[in-house]
């Protein structure tokens, strides 16, 4: 019964998706990297179809309307116009190894996001789209907080750190709304840590960490984050996202989608934000 009641909401979308005083959520997916589609890995597209799935089935979703972009940046900026938060779920640059991020393509791209960070749109960075060369860390820190060193003295010298393990996911900020709804829980990923941050430790507020990382003090650990920005807007972060089959769990689903509606402006539900997993099967149809 339940799928059934998620079928119906996905195929009344165009009437679920148009009032007014919704939040748009722009999900920006770039290119496929770490082997074939479908392998489970770095799954760009699938994420984004299917967070676009569950927001669609999601108890907050009459409060949304979600956009998708695959393979790379929005041809046309007009996407962004009306836009509440973005979310960009793509490969990152590590010297000469994959592409820069979609939002620090190039001088242009990163002008253009800063512009609609000045208006107060949100920012939330997935996983490998965290890695930041040195010349755009100031922005990234002002958009969304923190971000994954790989470059020092401009050239390919890690100052952060990566570590496939499973373990306990804890809260560093159980009242903060994103972490509404959450408890600890475990999880097998590829976590980046020991992640740069801003000197002024109210920048951002910690919001997950995985001790068993062992990361320097007093954040290196941390695995997600948040940053209200002075000037309005807000932004999120994790270096989480490495396993496409790590959406099954719930704990994890909702931390991101926590993150996604509290960058839009939205208030997140005092049980967090519920949403049903989504085979790949019933996303085709």
């Amino acid at each position: 019964m339940f799928r059934l009641a998620c079928a119906a909401v996905l195929g009344t979308a165009s009437l679920l998706f148009a009032g007014p005083g919704q939040k748009k959520i722009v999900l920006i997916a770039g290119p496929k990297s770490h082997g074939p589609v479908g392998n489970g890995i770095h799954d760009y597209g699938w994420s984004a179809r299917l967070l676009q799935a569950m927001l669609r089935a999601s108890n907050v979703r009459d409060q949304v309307r979600v956009e998708v972009h695959l393979d790379g940046w929005p041809r046309d900026s007009k996407a962004f116009d009306d836009a509440a938060t973005i979310m960009i779920l793509s490969d990152g640059r590590d010297g000469d190894q994959f592409a820069e991020a979609l939002h620090l393509e190039s001088p242009e791209r990163v002008r253009f996001v800063g512009e609609l960070m000045q208006r107060g749109c949100g920012l939330v960075t997935f996983h490998f789209a965290t890695f930041t060369p040195q010349q755009y860390a100031a922005e990234v820190l002002e958009w969304c907080g923190g971000y994954f060193q790989w470059e020092q003295n401009g050239r390919r010298d890690w100052c952060s750190a990566i570590t496939t393990l499973e373990g306990e996911v804890q809260l560093k900020s159980p009242d903060h709304p994103v972490s509404r709804g959450l408890k600890p829980f475990r999880l097998k990923d590829e976590f980046y840590y020991n992640l740069r941050f801003p000197d002024d430790p109210e920048a951002i507020v910690p919001i997950a960490a995985v001790p068993e990382l062992k990361g320097r003090e007093p954040n290196g650990s941390v695995v997600a984050w948040a940053r209200q920005r002075p000037r309005g807007g807000r932004g999120f972060g994790t270096t989480c996202g490495h396993f496409y089959d790590n959406w099954k769990n719930e704990s994890f689903r909702k931390l991101i989608l926590n993150g996604i509606v509290w960058t839009a402006g939205l208030d997140v539900p005092a049980e967090g934000v519920e949403a049903p997993y989504f085979t790949r099967d019933e996303l085709g149809q």
